[in-house]
């Protein structure tokens, strides 16, 4: 039998609400043709699919961050105003025509209807530090200037007070319009930065990092965050966060072509990449306790489709990715998930309704039990050699494709909150149960009940396309005695235990 003790009273740190954010962009099936389908009568005034927004708001949606590939070509006059006279353009990012139906109000719109923060990207590719600078001040602008009295005069007389933006998106890759090598990026960077926050000093930033190779991180983040003092030539502090980007299964990607064990690992990759990217800003800054965060602002365990996707297996391997984000909220501040509708997301919408898949049920257990606080925990579950991959798009001369990484068969993360203490444990074991004793230590209260959720089925492969009941959650309340409860943790089974006071 495993053992799971939870030190009721050794918190670690807050966790941040958006590390249950989710990512949108313009791209066939997310925004046009999911998200936003006028004249589709399931859509409401707004063009907005309302079926989309009771799940997005059903599964705790904390924010959207609104960019990707097609910043980087992306100019948002065009999105703005009367949606008659918007110009049709082609799309660079994806081989399509973008109408700009959807535009800056859409998007704000969209944050509004799901109760979720906004995040925007600027275009680094194609725009300029004065274009950027003006999108700022025509969503958060007060004053009498021209692009705040644009917006009013487009009918939004109160300001859009977007706090969130990036400084573009992913420009050290060759798909993307105008990319750049790190020491581009980081001067370019720098005057967007300081062009940004004439219109809104209070604005937080986000710099472009990369989560698989250190010297990027270090480069782009020494030279956007330094002292400044007199005539330091471009010095400042000029960002909040680091992003991170990676689609594991797929693309060439270090989990192409895995098996099932070897996928084990991927909650430790995840964690590895966040810590590798915290330490280079920590030499980069000088600074062991410096205040940049990391955002994994773009996730999700598949990349390209090889047949698992919309699977119980693919909620299983993002239970130990949103584990590891829980583990290391110290560092990581907001996770934006890739896509909650179209592509490989939980979410795909036909013309009539839509097909829930089983990651929706995962996400809607985190934002229904994620507490506000990180909790200690040990646990004697038994453990594995697994050879983890790397990365295989950027390598590196002399990096092993392979390390050796201990694993435990119970992924486990817990969280304190609104008095429930709450423990998610994935069992990863291909065909294993695992009985397992949970005991609260330390604690001064007295927990006299436990609610149970658990997503699994004796497929991994299963799927709600054909069957929409064929994988949900199933939910059951218990006694517990002693602050302790024993379960029987389910083979490849996602589980959520929940403590609440008597």
């Amino acid at each position: 039998m495993a053992r799971i003790t939870i030190y009721a009273n050794h918190i670690l740190n807050e966790i941040s609400p958006f590390l249950l954010g989710h990512f949108v962009e313009q791209f066939r099936g997310n925004i046009p043709d999911g998200i936003y389908m006028p004249g589709n009568a399931l859509s409401d005034e707004d063009g907005m699919r309302t079926d989309v927004l009771e799940k997005m708001r059903e599964a705790g949606v904390t924010q959207i961050r609104w960019a990707g590939n097609f910043s980087s070509a992306y100019h948002w006059e065009d999105g703005i105003g009367e949606r008659a006279g918007r110009p049709k353009k082609i799309s660079f990012a994806w081989e399509d025509v973008e109408d700009n139906g959807h535009g800056t109000a859409e998007f704000i719109k969209l944050c509004k209807k799901v109760g979720a923060e906004p995040v925007i990207g600027v275009n680094m590719g194609s725009g300029t530090p004065e274009e950027a600078m003006n999108w700022v001040e025509y969503c958060n602008g007060t004053e009498d200037t021209y692009y705040a009295n644009l917006r009013r005069s487009h009918g939004y007389a109160d300001p859009f007070n977007v706090k969130y933006w990036c400084l573009g998106n992913e420009m050290y890759a060759q798909w993307q319009f105008g990319a750049l090598n790190a020491q581009e990026y980081a001067k370019k960077a720098i005057h967007f930065a300081y062009a940004m926050r004439r219109a809104d000093p209070t604005i937080r930033l986000t710099a472009v990092g990369l989560e698989t190779d250190p010297a990027w991180n270090y480069e782009v983040v020494e030279k956007l965050s330094v002292l400044p003092v007199p005539y330091a030539k471009l010095a400042g502090n000029y960002i909040d966060y680091l992003s991170a980007h990676y689609y594991p299964i797929g693309n060439e990607s270090a989990y192409a072509d895995a098996d099932y064990r070897t996928r084990m690992t991927l909650g430790e990759f995840f964690h590895e990449r966040t810590m590798l990217m915290r330490n280079a800003i920590e030499n980069a800054t000088d600074d062991s306790e410096s205040g940049i965060k990391i955002v994994w602002d773009e996730w999700n365990p598949m990349g390209e489709r090889d047949g698992s996707e919309f699977t119980l297996e693919m909620a299983l391997w993002s239970s130990t990715i949103m584990n590891s984000f829980i583990r290391d909220s110290k560092y990581v501040e907001m996770a934006n998930y890739t896509f909650f509708v179209g592509g490989n997301g939980p979410v795909q919408v036909t013309e009539k309704g839509m097909i829930i898949q089983p990651e929706f049920y995962l996400m809607k257990l985190y934002a229904d039990h994620m507490g506000q606080f990180l909790l200690e925990t040990r646990d004697d579950a038994e453990k594995v050699c697994i050879d983890m991959p790397v990365d295989r798009r950027w390598p590196k001369y002399g990096r092993p494709c392979r390390k050796t990484r201990e694993v435990s068969l119970l992924d486990i993360a817990a969280t304190a909150g609104q008095d429930k203490i709450t423990v998610f444990v994935t069992n990863r074991s291909y065909d294993q149960d695992i009985e397992t004793t949970l005991v609260l230590a330390e604690c001064d209260k007295l927990y006299g009940k436990v609610v149970v959720s658990t997503l699994w089925h004796e497929r991994l492969d299963a799927c709600n396309t054909d069957n929409p009941d064929e994988v949900k959650t199933a939910v059951r309340e218990e006694r517990c005695e002693n602050n302790s409860y024993t379960a029987v943790f389910l083979h490849h089974s996602v589980n959520v235990v929940t403590f609440l006071p008597n």
